[in-house]
This record gives C-alpha cells, sequence and structure tokens, in this order.
C-alpha cells in the first residue's frame, strides 16, 4: 500500500474508533497519522483523490469529534444542575433530629 493510501486507510479506522468512544485508541492512531504524513513531504499529483478522500474522512471524524464534545459539554452542565439537588439533601440531613419517646429508652 503507498504511504498516501495508507493515510487514507487510517482516517478511515479513526472514524470508526470515534463512533465507537474509543478515545485512547482513536489518539494515538491520530498521532501516529500525523508523523506519517510529516514525514512523506509533498503529495504527487496522482495522489489528488486519495487526498480529497482524505480531507472528506478527516471532516467526518472532526464532525463526530465534535458531537462527542458537545454531548460531554451537555453531561456536565446537568451534573451541576444536579448539585443544587445533593446540597438540598445534606442540608435537610444536618438538621438535628428530636428524640423520639421510645429513643430514651
Amino acid at each position: 500500500m503507498d504511504p498516501w493510501s495508507e493515510l487514507l486507510a487510517r482516517a478511515a479506522a479513526e472514524r470508526e474508533l470515534a463512533a465507537e468512544g474509543r478515545w485512547e485508541e482513536l489518539a494515538a492512531s491520530t498521532a501516529e497519522r500525523v508523523r506519517l504524513a510529516a514525514a512523506l513531504g509533498p503529495a504527487p499529483a496522482q495522489a489528488r483523490p486519495l487526498l480529497e478522500a482524505l480531507a472528506v474522512a478527516q471532516g467526518e471524524l472532526t464532525a463526530t469529534l465534535r458531537a462527542a464534545r458537545d454531548s460531554t459539554a451537555r453531561e456536565l452542565a446537568e451534573i451541576g444542575r444536579g448539585r443544587g439537588a445533593v446540597a438540598g439533601y445534606a442540608a435537610a440531613h444536618a438538621v438535628q433530629r428530636r428524640p423520639w419517646v421510645n429513643d430514651r429508652a
């Protein structure tokens, strides 16, 4: 496989990793793809279709990452809103209880 095809194959595999939420593997693969791309130098003219496909794959990968980031931000915001309820429960627990008649026995 020529190096340009390998970059495209890696990007396609990274889309799958992102879709499955395999973030650590995705980070490692992306770092390796960037390293390989940096070592290639200028692309030959015949690599243009592969580079165009690579741009599409990268766009899809970026969209998947953006959606995951937005979802995480929404979850974190909901956690922040839930803290008020937790604080309310903590305050209720801190109220001193009155002993019942049978508690003194």
